[in-house]
């Protein structure tokens, strides 16, 4: 006689349908983080890219702002309360670099020469400068106490982060002349 298979109830495929189920749901949950996680470093990334632009533009101007005018020799006629030229007058201007539109070429300033250009950057970094206190005249015999300056620069990163940093710096009138 022959054999007769027995009636399959089909607990075999719906087990595997559930095994299949779960470990797509397992696959998504990695391709998920995986996609979080390069987000995670493409962020960090921008705001490392953004904070060296800003530094490399702040070291430029330390460098090279204090060798002329307006401060070789000071004239504070060139520092206005609207940061022309990215030169700004306290106490007029206390919050500017918070407020300042920073993509304003005519407001900001950037790197002394071209041949500093960050040339990955979709944008290069600028800065300001803040009178916070100019040279005075300490005795009737001419001499001048050192002036305070800030000096603000914003970097930004390809992917729009942005960094900001700030250094005072005290400058020398190297004329008799104090304001």
């Amino acid at each position: 006689m022959p054999h007769t298979p027995a009636r399959q109830r089909g607990a075999i495929l719906v087990t595997a349908l559930i095994f299949l189920l779960v470990l797509t749901m397992f696959v998504l949950a990695m391709v998920r983080s995986g996609t979080l996680e390069e987000r995670m470093a493409r962020n960090a990334r921008d705001q490392q890219v953004a904070l060296q632009a800003a530094e490399s533009v702040l070291r430029d101007a330390e460098a090279t702002l204090f060798t002329g005018a307006p401060f070789d020799p000071y004239d504070s006629s060139s520092f206005s309360a609207t940061c022309e030229g990215g030169l700004c007058r306290q106490p007029d201007a206390a919050s500017s670099w918070r407020e300042i539109d920073w993509s304003s070429e005519t407001l900001t300033r950037t790197f002394a020469t071209s041949a500093n250009h960050i040339g990955a950057l979709d944008e290069q970094p600028r800065y300001i400068v803040e009178i916070v206190s100019p040279p005075f005249r300490t005795s009737s015999a001419g001499q001048c106490e050192y002036g305070l300056a800030r000096i603000t620069a914003r970097g930004q990163g390809n992917g729009g982060a942005a960094a900001f940093v700030q250094s005072t710096v005290r400058f020398r009138v190297f004329t008799n002349i104090c304001d």
